[in-house]
């Protein structure tokens, strides 16, 4: 596992959704609106596009939170459902944070990236819930990458 924690690294840094071997892949965690950058300002709160955890049976997450003009402060969460959200990008009554699941993050403050090895219960779809928490900067972006190993 930590082969593959340090080859999604060198990935992500390459930013590129690619194929790393036979089974496993990389993509960008998406807004609705398609874009790879999440508003984790101060007081906002965004979900990501749904994607489908089908077909996987190891899990990695890359993140990192930036602000051009002061500090970073945000929480990230795992949702899980058994369908797609009505509407992307909202808030969603079948997309919860799996009970045995912990938070990804409860005040990620630095602006490095991060790997986590993590293992969802067996639901068909995911989407990550940022929110910026008290003192987050207003220009603050978080990026996410999913690993997923077949």
């Amino acid at each position: 596992m930590r082969k593959l924690m340090v080859v999604l690294g060198l990935l992500v840094l390459l930013g590129l959704p690619i194929q790393v071997f036979a089974g496993t892949y990389v993509d960008n965690v998406l807004t609705s609106a398609e874009s790879a950058d999440i508003d984790g300002a101060s007081g906002n709160t965004t979900y990501t596009k749904a994607f489908s955890i089908k077909n996987a049976d190891y899990f990695a997450v890359g993140y990192k939170a930036s602000s051009v003009t002061g500090s970073v402060d945000v929480k990230i969460e795992l949702q899980e459902s058994y369908d797609l959200p009505t509407t992307e990008g909202a808030a969603d009554t079948t997309y919860v944070e799996p009970e045995s699941f912990s938070d990804i993050e409860t005040n990620l403050i630095t602006e490095t990236w991060h790997y986590k090895a993590i293992s969802p219960v067996a639901m068909p779809y995911a989407r990550f819930k940022v929110t910026g928490n008290p003192g987050s900067n207003n220009d603050t972006i978080v990026n996410i990458k999913i690993g997923k190993q077949e």
